[in-house]
């Protein structure tokens, strides 16, 4: 948890990797304060416990009030003050460990000043316990970044693409996504997020068309029998399926044309009202994801494509 001298505290996911926290634009966490050193402090979780070490600070890094020299261990709810008006504490979560972003991209909360690198192709922002960036309130968004540069927000069950620098709100706080330079950015092996969903779907089973999504730690499901729906599902599983056997990387796989979506749900003749057709097809399916309790941005748009991600999938015609 981050207090940076008035303005709405900041929660953000710690791991394994050392964060660096500093004044410089090259940190995990830039803090734009005067008190605050270029490189201030690092921070960092193992399996032994939460730990930080000041780098040589001008203005010191201080646990309940004793000056930091090197490297201590961190009691959860313990006070960290970095200068004279920046104020941490380490509390218990489940969030994960941060991967690299497929771009050297930061979020920058336009309140505080603070930027945070999108180590991921996934950014939560949000008051769960696996956000990367946890509001007080109760207000959600992810932000979802394509290996062609495009970034997209995704807030409730609709998403958009967002422009570098254009500003977007969650809940009472403002942000906007800023490119960093790739040199100073921080080196982690990138990673994909990935949904840990099984997909079956069937055209002309005994009990009509179906699909069924399914969690495949909790075996959890959820079953879609509304006939467009499961049609879309099929047709983006279709693609999935076909790309996967081709070899192709994650990146690149199951991205199918919008029109290509158009013609196999609705036929050919749709094509010249299909866009937004498709657009309400898309927001059913994912309201219906959320409401049964499955991410919706399992289903993912970029400029004139969409795709499926899941970790399985079946399906029988």
């Amino acid at each position: 948890m981050i207090d940076a001298g008035g303005a709405p505290p900041r929660a953000i996911a710690l791991g394994t990797r050392h964060l660096s926290v500093g004044r410089g634009p090259d940190n995990d966490i830039v803090l734009p304060d005067p008190q605050i050193s270029r490189h201030h402090a690092l921070v960092w979780c193992t399996d032994a416990g939460v730990f930080l070490r000041d780098l040589g600070s001008a203005n010191g890094t201080f646990v309940d009030e004793e000056r930091v020299r090197d490297t201590v261990e961190i009691a959860m709810g313990a006070d960290i003050r970095l200068g004279a008006n920046v104020h941490l504490s380490v509390r218990e979560g489940q969030a994960a460990v941060p991967t690299q972003a497929v771009k050297a991209l930061a979020v920058e909360d336009l309140t505080t000043g603070m930027r945070q690198p999108l180590h991921s192709d996934r950014f939560v922002i949000g008051n769960g316990a696996h956000a990367d960036l946890r509001l007080p309130d109760g207000d959600a968004a992810t932000l979802i970044v394509h290996g062609d540069g495009e970034v997209w927000l995704g807030q409730a069950d609709e998403d958009r693409r967002l422009e570098l620098e254009e500003e977007f709100q969650v809940g009472a706080a403002r942000f906007r996504v800023v490119e960093i330079d790739p040199t100073r950015a921080p080196t982690v092996q990138p990673e994909a997020h990935h949904y840990p969903y099984t997909l079956r779907v069937g055209l002309d089973g005994p009990g009509g068309m179906v699909a069924e999504l399914s969690q495949i730690a909790t075996s959890q499901v959820h079953r879609l029998t509304a006939e467009n729906r499961v049609v879309l599902l099929y047709v983006l599983a279709r693609k999935l399926i076909e790309d996967l056997e081709a070899g192709m990387t994650e990146a690149d796989r199951g991205w199918a044309k919008d029109d290509d979506v158009i013609v196999g749900v609705w036929g050919r003749g749709a094509l010249t009202s299909g866009g937004n057709r498709l657009k309400v097809l898309v927001h059913r399916v994912r309201k219906e994801f959320t409401s049964a309790g499955f991410e919706p941005w399992c289903i993912e748009k970029r400029s004139g494509h969409i795709r499926l991600r899941v970790a399985e999938v079946e399906v029988s015609d």
